[in-house]
């Protein structure tokens, strides 16, 4: 039976795996039936009651020549109020070819992209030259600890070898979440590929107060300068510096809307594009939340986006400057790096080759970018790993203003032939990969 991406999707869709709870097992399984279908070695690391991760490996039938080429996506999706939405959100009903469903954007539209492309190296496997893993992964909604994390501190055991997480990914290739979305300047569609993330953080300042501990005496001097912290952090501007991949990114829509300038090539960007722009070289610290069971203590907590290149120290400095200055304490409740993967290699060439195979009209461009949101890539920097995001759909299905609204949105849909374009570029592009230099 041939494999149909579009119904698949639809079937995955209508397997809700809304995290918490999670249960994505059922769904793991429906993609190990495919797999054993066309007899490839597959299995299900079970990490929780109901939960886990596939593993899947098509070897390379020659010498290898390369890393390993992994295929990695997530098949939890947030949840889904069914009353704000227009379809109910696991159905997959589809209305003029858009299929409505949550996680039809964020990311079994990418599962089932790398399903085909992994599908289709069983006709080309005697010219293979790398080893190439399918893995989708769960809980990567809620921090990956049952999913990505999980796999990485243990094993897997596939045709009765043993494997690491860690082997697995060590000097890696991978393709992942967050690109493929195309935005439109000057005449030209740039699709967006996703090699680098800033690093993510999140800081809790605590404001107690000095005068009256009692319950009748309290003093309202922490609430007060608790507030100075919140103003002060709405008000400050942290380090900004401009990566290699930010000036290439600008280089080529400024060529493409033929400005001279930065501030002239705001004016043919969207709104949401100058801020893309803007947080791509800036480090930034955000209040979200401002909690307090009474006045003798309020906790002002900040998310935190750093730069690649900027790391932990730096974050302690700033938190610990703004904690004297407001006689607060703090701790870093959470830390991750942000990386930047470099855009040369077989990977990065042959999904920009094949995009623009896809078009024959010469305005369509392969834009590598950084990404502000955080995805299961931050936790492959350790091993050396190249990640890139990458799910192309076609622009008038969505463009990335459009597609960034519909994550963890309502009415989450995707067009049936994007899906197709998208199965398409990956398989021709994962070819290229593993057959180049036959």
């Amino acid at each position: 039976m041939k494999f149909d991406p579009v119904e698949c999707l639809k079937d995955l869709v209508r397997i809700d795996t809304t995290n918490p709870p999670g249960n994505e097992q059922e769904a793991l399984r429906y993609i190990k039936t495919l797999l054993d279908r066309e007899q490839i070695a597959s299995c299900i690391q079970e990490t929780a009651n109901g939960r886990g991760n596939l593993v899947a490996c098509i070897p390379a039938a020659r010498a290898v020549k390369g890393p390993n080429l992994i295929l990695l996506s997530h098949i939890d999706v947030v949840g889904a109020d069914p009353s704000e939405w227009t379809c109910p959100p696991f159905e997959a009903r589809e209305i003029d070819g858009y299929i409505y469903g949550r996680g039809t954007v964020d990311t079994k539209q990418l599962t089932v992209m790398e399903l085909a492309a992994f599908l289709n190296l069983k006709t080309l496997q005697k010219d293979q030259n790398r080893d190439v893993y399918l893995v989708v992964t769960c809980d990567e909604e809620s921090g990956s600890e049952c999913g990505l994390k999980a796999l990485l501190q243990g094993e897997v055991t596939l045709k009765d070898e043993r494997i690491t997480g860690r082997a697995l990914f060590e000097h890696s290739e991978v393709i992942s979440e967050g690109g493929g979305f195309p935005v439109l300047v000057g005449g030209s569609r740039f699709y967006l590929c996703e090699s680098g993330q800033k690093g993510a953080a999140t800081v809790k300042f605590h404001v107690k107060a000095k005068e009256g501990n009692g319950p009748f005496f309290t003093s309202g001097d922490g609430v007060v300068r608790a507030m100075d912290l919140v103003k002060h952090i709405g008000g400050m501007e942290l380090e900004s510096r401009r990566l290699e991949t930010v000036r290439l990114f600008l280089e080529r829509l400024m060529k493409a809307a033929g400005a001279k300038s930065e501030e002239e090539l705001s004016r043919s960007l969207s709104p949401f594009m100058n801020k893309i722009l803007k947080a791509m070289q800036q480090n930034t610290m955000t209040v979200t939340v401002i909690e307090g069971k009474n006045v003798n203590e309020t906790v002002v907590t900040a998310d935190v986006r750093l730069l690649p290149g900027y790391g932990r120290d730096y974050l302690e400095r700033v938190a610990g400057e703004l904690a004297r200055m407001y006689d607060a304490s703090y701790e870093v409740e959470s830390f991750s790096e942000g990386y930047e993967s470099v855009v040369e290699g077989s990977l990065p060439a042959a999904l920009s080759k094949c995009t623009k195979a896809e078009f024959s009209d010469g305005r369509t461009e392969f834009l590598p970018f950084i990404s502000m949101g955080s995805s299961d890539g931050r936790f492959l920097v350790p091993l050396s790993a190249r990640v890139y995001g990458y799910s192309p759909v076609y622009d008038w299905d969505m463009t990335f203003d459009s597609a960034v609204l519909m994550v963890h949105g309502r009415n989450e849909r995707i067009h049936r032939d994007s899906v197709g374009l998208g199965s398409r570029i990956l398989t021709a592009a994962v070819a290229d990969c593993v057959t180049s230099g036959r």
